[in-house]
């Protein structure tokens, strides 16, 4: 792998951690998803298939760091998000003839968030870290999938306009 592909990755692996440290875990995905997304997008388009799961194994690990009790389901989350975006990103061929189908780049974005905000609570209230609050569920899954979708359109227009000729 390249330096640059690594660095790459670790700088968007630490913005996700940085900008995670301002809410307590669970309800810091409310507010969180979109640059998480939104990178986690930007480095598959930028660094490939990789590019998505070493960012969110950097996030994850260092989110563990100062997670305490939730520690490794912070990092096994970070790490499932990475390699979902990634996975489906390939899946609905996100690139074509070098060309971004922002569509696909959308639905990418939205069904790994979906994904991950569906499993990463269902756990968070299997294990009493978050109260089982129907509620609270469905806040955070429909902002997070306003956030993938919108996480998805952004990550493909910044690739469109100042990134794809780099």
């Amino acid at each position: 792998m390249r330096a640059k592909s690594i660095a790459l990755s670790s700088l968007f692996g630490i913005v996700i951690f940085f900008q995670k440290l301002l809410l307590p875990a669970p309800y810091d995905k409310m507010v969180s998803v979109l640059i998480q997304i939104t990178l986690l997008s930007l480095a598959f388009l930028i660094v490939g298939f990789v590019g998505p799961i070493l960012t969110g194994f950097i996030s994850g690990l260092l989110t563990a760091s100062v997670r305490g009790d939730v520690g490794l389901m912070s990092f096994a989350f970070a790490l499932t998000y990475g390699a979902l975006v990634s996975s489906l990103c390939r899946l609905f061929v996100v690139i074509e003839s070098e060309r971004i189908r922002m569509w696909r780049l959308m639905a990418s974005s939205l069904v790994s968030t979906i994904l991950v905000g569906f499993l990463s609570a269902s756990t968070s209230i299997i294990l009493g870290v978050m109260p089982s609050s129907p509620i609270l569920v469905v806040t955070m899954i429909v902002a997070g999938a306003v956030q993938g979708i919108a996480g998805g359109y952004l990550s493909g227009l910044v690739w469109d306009k100042y990134l794809h000729n780099i």
